[in-house]
């Protein structure tokens, strides 16, 4: 039995590509044949690591022209190519187990309406169910458990009755399941890989050469049983990757029985081992063609740091005996503020890295911190090969794909605004209709439905493109808004999507493809308005991944980087939770469960992930990196870097301090020459521009912040509403004055069914809130339980008016001042004279505020009465007061409030004085607008501060 390994310190496959090139894989040296090699077979774990040995061994070849090996992968699920024949894809796989989930869902709701669903049926929800039962089929496939100790598992692990409920829905899906499989003449992902393990087990007897299996951890039965018969082979060598020869076996016995073991670094090879019946110390080395790039001192130094727990306490021993500054002379040690700080120190290390030659990769799992670090790599122009690729649902197809599901079931306005202005959708119309519709989308939401008729009617242009996206449409429109397949719903989808997606859209055939998979899926059923959703679930997990790109900076997951050579690694990430990642047992099983059950518990994983990081810290020169905040919030190294900073103490100061020098370089780039805040905005407009007509409301903002009258009427900027506004309290407010304008202006409050009149006045007004069905039910309660309030502070006044103006517009030039102009919510007018009336659903000014003209609203107004402006009122009537009414709630809902009585018309007088000095003041040329003037409140936000840059301003 010959079980080697290669040393953690050496390159694995140029070690192996070397000996097995010369012979010493051979059991009698390699023959004097140039097409020996040809008989040899190599058993690799993944088909990254079997490209890179092919590689390898032409570089090993003295000619560089050689006949290679038969290298093969045994099975990696990340890599595995869907589409193999006989072999159920997973797309497939979830939509069957959904029908499955939904079905069960179903059937243990409760009847009870006020009770939460155990399980929700929604079609998303369900897919996503179904993709982590999948997971663990795939896992009891791979781990070959046997359903048949399914039933009793929950009282045999003494957990919870709600276990019984998944308990009872498994064992329905593990017969229902292989029923399925054998209809479809398929086997699943892991069954195929199983399968292609035990074939090669077959196949061994039959070997006329070297049959050796390198690199694998045998954590999977199936692989685990080849290695044993390759092992066991006259031909066969075993290669183990990362196996600590240096352990003791005071080591080996701390890790038997260490309660963390599975988690520990060494745990699988110990299995392995003790699966061949061999000691550890019959496990030989596979030495290098030259020296070790790797000190041996990392070696000890890292499997020191990485004791089981029980073992710590040898620490203080290990400090002595290994040279801890070599062992961190190639470490780098970086801990950044944030994500962002970090991805810039990667990127600044990996670009070093390129400046002097070396080959350097990132190791990571981390799929945010890779795009990020990517961003940064391209701006230098440096090439990146990102082995994880790029997830189909945010490639530009895959996006407009997304879109076109979710506008076909109605859409909001950001989705609709983002399909208009996708680079790769063509619609036959005009371009510039988008601007218009951009317009209609900025305000209220739309109802679901009328967008196509909404845009149908801003002109020509529109409506030629509703016309074009209703047409193209038509397969999605056609299936309404009830139920059907998804099947269905991705026929119509991939129809649409193929009339409207630019042919040179990158990605395209990748979203045709998926979607033409599921199109021939039938077995599921969900509403028309899940469909968005659903699509957006099946996609999830699709990744696309590039060609590989020989002259480029490598971006890895710790899988792809496993055996992998490299200069310079940096291994990112390194926080818990991302890596390792949190060990999840997932919905259908406890970790009970699991163990009761015979398949591997979550911890496992953390084993697999601790190997795979401490290979990839052998690398010559390694930088470690971390992010102490991530989105805002604290994070927690990860267990490995607290061991190795733990256990190094000061001696990794160096290693930190280079760290250090790589985040403050990153901070460099980031820095900007300090500028001067921008100062107070105070612009003088000739007067030939300068605004000379006003409404009464805009008063107010020119004696409290002039900069916006000026960015409004001299520059001709306004506001640009949000998409999808959400009604507030200026929508609120309009609703209110409009139902009060209608009950009064009508003579209603006079009628005895007044209360009556008032609530039906209330639906027809709330009709137009049909697109906010929560402000329809919230403000149609308040103002029915305003009515009777309003109804008696009317009849207490019915003797003061004989009939009201509302709503009233006027409009009047003033001598030596500006024309003045507005809409009066009320006039009461009666045998005593005219009293003016405005509403409020906010607080009302107070009596100060409007006498100071910080609220002259209600003065302004009344001159415009006393000018003969107001039809119907004559000029010369007596004015009689001024009076808001406080809309709100509580037990005095509607409080009437009055400014002035006798008095209103000399403050009208006063007014108009204050107005036409303020309007031949702002006729100077010398005379600027200055921003925020005078606000009521620091806390106040105008529309126009941003643009004055208040913000830099104000605080210095």
């Amino acid at each position: 039995m010959k079980v080697l390994t290669v040393d953690p310190g050496d390159p694995f496959l140029p070690t192996l590509a070397a000996r097995l090139a010369d012979g010493t894989l051979w059991p009698d040296g390699l023959p004097d044949d140039p097409l020996a090699l040809a008989d040899a077979t190599v058993y690799l774990p993944t088909r990254r690591a079997a490209r890179a040995l092919a590689t390898a061994i032409l570089e090993a070849a003295p000619t560089r022209a050689t006949v290679l090996p038969r290298i093969e992968a045994l099975g990696d699920p990340e890599e595995e190519p869907e589409g193999r024949p006989g072999v159920m894809s997973s797309l497939e796989a979830r939509v069957v187990l959904a029908r499955l989930v939904t079905a069960w869902a179903g059937a243990i709701q409760t009847g009870d309406p006020t009770i939460r669903p155990l399980v929700s049926t929604s079609g998303p929800d369900t897919v996503r169910l179904a993709g982590d039962l999948l997971a663990l089929l795939d896992q009891v496939e791979t781990q070959e458990a046997d359903w048949r100790d399914l039933p009793g598992l929950v009282q045999r692990t003494d957990l919870a009755e709600h276990w019984k409920i998944t308990t009872d829905f498994l064992t329905i899906a593990t017969e229902a399941w292989p029923a399925h499989l054998d209809a479809a003449r398929k086997i699943t992902e892991a069954a195929a890989r199983r399968a292609d393990a035990e074939a090669a087990e077959r196949r061994i007897a039959e070997a006329r050469g070297p049959i050796i299996v390198a690199g694998s951890t045998g954590s999977i039965p199936a692989t685990r049983r080849l290695i044993a018969a390759i092992a066991r082979s006259p031909w066969g060598v075993v290669v183990l990757p990362g196996f600590d020869r240096a352990a003791s076996p005071a080591d080996w016995g701390a890790l038997a029985e260490a309660h963390d073991a599975p988690g520990h670094v060494q745990y699988g090879m110990k299995q392995l081992v003790d699966a061949l019946g061999l000691a550890p110390d019959a496990v030989g080395r596979l030495a290098p063609a030259g020296p070790s790039a790797t000190p041996p001192t990392r070696t000890a130094a890292l499997s020191a740091a990485l004791r089981p727990a029980p073992a710590t306490g040898a620490w203080r021993d290990d400090r002595h005996t290994i040279d801890l500054a070599d062992a961190f002379g190639g470490l780098t040690l970086v801990e950044a503020a944030d994500e962002r700080e970090e991805a810039a120190a990667i990127a600044l290390a990996m670009r070093q890295s390129v400046a002097l030659g070396e080959t350097v990769a990132l190791i990571t799992p981390h799929r945010a911190l890779a795009r990020r670090v990517t961003h940064h790599l391209r701006i230098w122009d440096i090439r990146v090969d990102d082995s994880g690729g790029e997830p189909l649902a945010v490639t530009p197809a895959g996006v407009l794909a997304r879109l076109i599901a979710a506008t076909a079931s109605g859409g909001s306005a950001a989705e609709w605004l983002a399909l208009l202005k996708h680079d790769g959708a063509r619609f036959e119309a005009e371009r510039g209709a988008t601007a218009a519709v951009e317009r209609l989308l900025r305000g209220p939401r739309i109802a679901p439905g009328r967008m196509l008729d909404a845009m149908a009617s801003l002109g020509e242009a529109a409506a030629a493109l509703a016309g074009a996206i209703r047409t193209v449409y038509a397969p999605l429109l056609t299936l309404g808004a009830g139920r059907a397949t998804v099947g269905a719903f991705a026929e119509a989808t991939r129809t649409v999507f193929e009339a409207v997606a630019d042919p040179t859209l990158g990605s395209r055939d990748a979203v045709v493809a998926m979607l033409a998979e599921v199109a021939v899926r039938h077995e599921l059923t969900i509403p028309a308005a899940d469909w968005p959703a659903t699509f957006e679930a099946l996609l999830d997990g699709i990744v696309v991944r590039a060609r590989p790109l020989d002259d480029a900076v490598r971006i890895l997951g710790p899988l792809e980087a496993r055996l992998q050579s490299f200069d310079h690694a940096v291994l990112g990430g390194l926080n818990e939770g991302t890596w390792p990642a949190s060990p999840d047992p997932g919905p259908w099983m406890s970790r009970g469960m699991m163990g009761a059950f015979g398949i591997d518990l979550p911890e496992r994983r953390i084993g697999l992930s601790a190997h795979d990081f401490f290979t990839a810290a052998h690398q010559p020169r390694v930088t470690l990196t971390r992010a102490r905040k991530a989105a805002g919030e604290p994070t927690v190294a990860s267990r490995w870097w607290q061991r190795l900073a733990a256990f190094a103490g000061e001696a990794a100061d160096l290693a930190r301090a280079r760290g250090a020098e790589l985040t403050a370089w990153a901070a460099m780039l980031e820095q900007r020459p300090a500028t001067p805040g921008a100062p107070r905005p105070f612009p003088k407009p000739p007067v030939a521009v300068r605004p000379t007509s006003f409404s009464v409301t805009e008063i107010a903002r020119l004696v409290r912040d002039p900069y916006a009258i000026y960015a409004r009427h001299v520059l001709g900027l306004d506001p640009l509403d949000p998409l999808d506004q959400e009604p507030g309290a200026g929508d609120r407010g309009e609703l209110f004055h409009e139902v009060l304008a209608r009950f009064i202006g009508n003579g209603d409050h006079r009628q005895p069914d007044a209360e009556a009149r008032f609530s039906a006045i209330v639906d027809a007004a709330l009709r137009e809130l049909a697109f906010a069905p929560e402000a329809q039910a919230l403000w149609g309660a308040r103002l029915r339980y305003l009515a009777p309030f309003v109804i008696a502070a009317e009849r207490e006044r019915a003797d003061r008016a004989d009939r009201s103006l509302v709503e009233v517009k006027a409009r009047t030039d003033l001598a030596g001042g500006p024309t003045l102009r507005g809409r009066i919510d009320r006039i009461d007018l009666g045998a005593a004279g005219a009293e003016i009336i405005d509403y409020k659903t906010g607080s009302p000014p107070t009596g100060k505020q409007v006498q100071t003209f910080l609220e002259p609203q209600l003065p302004l107004e009344a001159v415009l009465l006393r000018a003969g402006a107001v039809e119907g009122a004559p000029a010369d009537l007596p004015l009689t007061g001024l009076a808001y009414v406080a809309i709100g709630a509580g037990r005095n809902p509607v409080h009437w409030s009055g400014v002035a009585g006798d008095d209103a018309a000399a403050l009208a007088d006063e007014a108009r004085g204050r107005l036409i000095a303020l309007h031949t003041l702002y006729q100077s040329e010398e005379q600027g607008y200055l921003s925020r003037a005078r606000p009521m409140r620091e806390s106040d936000v105008g529309d126009y501060d941003h643009l004055a840059r208040s913000a830099e301003w104000q605080n210095e």
